[in-house]
């Protein structure tokens, strides 16, 4: 799904525009740093939950060989003692500090503003009339903005977007554009500015994200059979163990699989891949209804085309929020219980 941009003609970049711009590019950035905080957190919690059964299995089987007098014993003794109280603690900030809640707010809050800022350049719905929609985007983005007023969100500090929304190159060829010849070299790639032919918007809006899926869901491919064949392996240690009288180290296969499956469960691997991979087949699908158009069914339809792929791609992403919301309720509720059983154990 390829498609050869037609050059237009641009008007003067909309200072609106730009500072939703820049409101969607700060949110995006800052939704990527919470995800980032959140998965090191949580890998970091499960990396020490299967150090601490290692360390247990470990110290009893050279106890046993060793006595508990040995130097290497008082080692993994202190390690025994060291880890459960850095996971407890772990534990605890996660709740608090993993910004799991950041991250889906913010990813889901730039996705809306990127609607309404194509739907702008595309000049649909009410954004048709030119003399309003400066005004409409500025009232959406408002809105938008109040959403997570009363969030987490508002307990950290948001790192501005310190890129250029806009080049100096692009905004000059932007203006430049204006003249009676397009330019078509610098039309080849998205100004952020212009508005939108149904070429342009198929190329730069449908099948950028067309692609983005497609490239998600190759990545949750791989991610979904390495893990999920993990457990089934470690699931086959832990019987061959058993077989040979091993059982003490079957508990470092059982909390090993049983990280897999949580790295699986917490990223919503599965159910985001199916979501993908239905939103590309929607996309792909409203781009072989266009092809099929007149070029008179198309200046008629081209609003229709917007709508559709925005409804398409704005329900796949209510839907992964949903899902991801899903998914830390029952993190938090399952991390609650876990800090308050190792602050117990702890104690005791």
């Amino acid at each position: 799904m390829k498609l050869e941009v037609k050059a237009t003609n641009s008007p003067p970049p909309s200072s609106v525009l730009q500072h939703a711009w820049e409101r969607q590019s700060t949110y995006g950035k800052n939704a990527k740093a919470s995800q980032s905080r959140f998965f090191c957190l949580r890998i970091g919690i499960l990396v020490l939950s299967v150090l601490a059964t290692l360390l247990a299995v470990t110290h009893s089987v050279i106890g046993e060989i060793l006595g508990n007098s040995h130097a290497a014993i008082k080692v993994i003794h202190l390690f025994l003692l060291l880890v459960p109280i850095i996971l407890s603690v772990l534990l605890a900030g996660a709740v608090k500090f993993d910004k799991g809640n950041n991250w889906i707010l913010l990813r889901g809050s730039a996705e809306l503003l990127k609607k309404e800022i194509y739907c702008y350049r595309a000049r649909v719905g009410n954004y048709s009339d030119l003399n309003s929609r400066d005004a409409l985007l500025a009232n959406k983005v408002k809105l938008i903005s109040q959403r997570l007023k009363g969030t987490p969100i508002h307990y950290t500090s948001l790192s501005p977007y310190e890129g250029e929304v806009l080049s100096k190159n692009n905004l000059f060829n932007l203006f430049k554009g204006k003249g009676n010849k397009p330019q078509e070299e610098h039309n080849k790639n998205d100004d952020k500015f212009s508005d939108l032919t149904a070429t342009n918007y198929l190329k730069w809006r449908l099948e950028d994200q067309f692609n983005w899926y497609r490239k998600k869901t190759r990545q949750l491919d791989k991610q979904l059979h390495y893990f999920q064949w993990g457990v089934y392996i470690l699931g086959g240690i832990g019987t061959f163990l058993v077989a040979v009288k091993q059982e003490i180290w079957v508990a470092v296969s059982t909390v090993l699989a049983a990280v897999f499956s949580s790295f699986l469960e917490i990223k919503r691997v599965e159910a985001t891949l199916i979501a993908y991979n239905q939103a590309a087949d929607d996309l792909y699908d409203i781009s072989t209804w266009w092809s099929s158009l007149s070029d008179q069914a198309k200046l008629d339809n081209f609003e229709l085309l917007v709508l559709k792929t925005e409804t398409t791609i704005q329900s796949e992403n209510a839907g992964w929020v949903q899902e991801m919301n899903d998914a830390l309720t029952e993190l938090y509720g399952e991390t609650k219980k876990l800090d308050t059983e190792s602050s117990h154990e702890f104690k005791g």
